[in-house]
This record gives structure tokens, sequence and C-alpha cells, in this order.
């Protein structure tokens, strides 16, 4: 009988079951073990990023809700809150004029709305980070294995952790008023100088707010102080934060590790319980 299959068709089923299958185990096995090795950027860039991420546990009880969760979601809108004002009071910094004469009423009542501006940013800035990064790691730790639940909460509870929290939350709202004064300090200026016949300006050059340290301003140099000060202090807040997950995350995998050997020999033996 006439058939339309081409011999190699024909052929291709006992092609395929005459190969060794551990070739091609091994084969794929080999690939996959060449793809997960780093490339040379990543090992190269080792120091500032790790490249190897937690392990991953599927764990029913995450699919499920708990009181940590819910607590984090109404602290996730921290983080949202101090994000807009980082963008606002920064905004607000960098269009005000900084030819402040500090020997005029103006002058001070700019230089003291830029100074609670400042303020406002920072606290915001803290707060933003403290909102993200609290949430981030104490999610990492739920998922961390069977003992994740605990090790979170124990993040979540330490009194270090706490504080920083509280800290952020009540700056946060404390940083609101601050953001309102300094603008209202920033339009009676603006009023000023503004409206007809403003106060005449005749600033002094011997004041230290407009002196000069070879071609860079005195004043900006006390702003830039105050900058760097600030980032020190989020790296300070962010290292404290990392060598508490990092003690909690080890301790969970320490934890898990003989309950883990333990149901791992129960299933191997296939014991079961005697009824």
């Amino acid at each position: 009988m006439f058939s339309w299959a081409s011999p190699a068709k024909q052929d291709a089923p006992a092609a395929y079951s005459s190969m060794p299958l551990r070739s091609l185990s091994s084969d794929a096995e080999k690939a996959m073990r060449e793809n997960n090795q780093p490339d040379g950027f990543t090992a190269a860039m080792g120091g500032l990023a790790m490249s190897e991420s937690m392990d991953m546990t599927n764990d029913p009880r995450l699919f499920g809700s708990n009181v940590l969760m819910k607590r984090l979601l109404a602290f996730s809108a921290l983080a949202l809150v101090s994000s807009i004002m980082v963008k606002t009071t920064q905004a607000q910094l960098l269009k005000l004029k900084k030819d402040m004469d500090l020997t005029t009423a103006d002058g001070l009542i700019q230089f003291t709305s830029f100074v609670l501006m400042n303020f406002a940013l920072f606290i915001n800035m803290l707060a933003m980070y403290i909102g993200v990064a609290q949430q981030y790691f104490t999610y990492r730790l739920m998922t961390a294995g069977p003992t994740g639940y605990e090790m979170a909460s124990a993040y979540y509870l330490n009194p270090n952790i706490a504080f920083w929290r509280h800290a952020a939350i009540k700056g946060m709202l404390s940083a609101l008023p601050l953001f309102l004064i300094s603008t209202s300090l920033k339009l009676l200026v603006m009023f000023d100088k503004d409206m007809p016949n403003p106060p005449e300006e005749h600033p002094d050059s011997n004041s230290w707010a407009l002196a000069r340290l070879g071609s860079l301003s005195v004043l900006g140099l006390v702003v830039c102080v105050f900058w760097v000060s600030m980032a020190v202090g989020l790296c300070f807040v962010d290292s404290r934060h990392r060598a508490i997950f990092r003690e909690k995350y080890d301790v969970a995998k320490e934890l898990e590790r003989p309950l883990l050997t333990h149901v791992g020999s129960m299933s191997s033996s296939g014991s079961r319980p005697e009824v």
C-alpha cells in the first residue's frame, strides 16, 4: 500500500529511541550549569551587589493573610507620601534664589525658609528609605523558609527596627507643618519683592553669607556639608537595617536545617505514624 510519509519521518521514532538518554540528560545538565554561571561583568562587580538570591520555598502559608502583612500594607503608604514630599521639597530648594543677605529682614526670613525646607527634605528622605527598606527586608524574611514568618516578626519587632519605623512616621508627619511654614516664609519674601515700592537692597559685602573661600561660596560649602552629613546618616541607617536582616536570615537558615533534615529522612524512609 502506497504511503505519503517520507522514509525519514518513518524512521524518526526509531532514530530517537536509539539515542542514549544519559547523553541527553548530561548535555542538558551541562548546558544549564554553564548558563547559571555569572558572566565576566557580573563576577567583576560582585563586590557591589550579590549575584545569588535567597532560597525559593513555595510555602502555602504565604498565600494566606496575616497580621504582619496588614501592618506592612499600612506602612507602605509612608513611602508613597514621603517620596512625593521629597520631590516637592527638592524642587522648591532648587528654585529658591541663593543670594541671601542676612543683614536684612527678608534675607533672614529667606534663610530660615531655606533651612526648614532642608530639614523637611531630609526627614522625608529618611522616611522614604525606611518605608521601602523595612517592607522589603520583612517580605524577604517572610519567604525565607518554614520559619520565615517567625524571623520576619522578630525583625519587625526588633527594638532598633521599631525605633526607626516610629521615628520615620513621626518625622514624616512633623515634616508636613515644616513644609507649610517654610513655604509661608518664602511667600512672604516674594510678596515683599513683588509688591510696589519694594525695600531697597544694599548687600553687605562683609556678610559671611556672601563671602567666598577662593571661588567657592561659604554658604554653599555649609549647605554641601549638611547634605553630605544627610547622606552619611542615611548610610548608617541602611547599615543597621542590613545587619539586623542578615542576623535574622542566618538564624532562620540555622533553625530550618535540622527540621528539613528530619522531614527528608522521614520521607526517604517511608515511615508512617502508627495507628
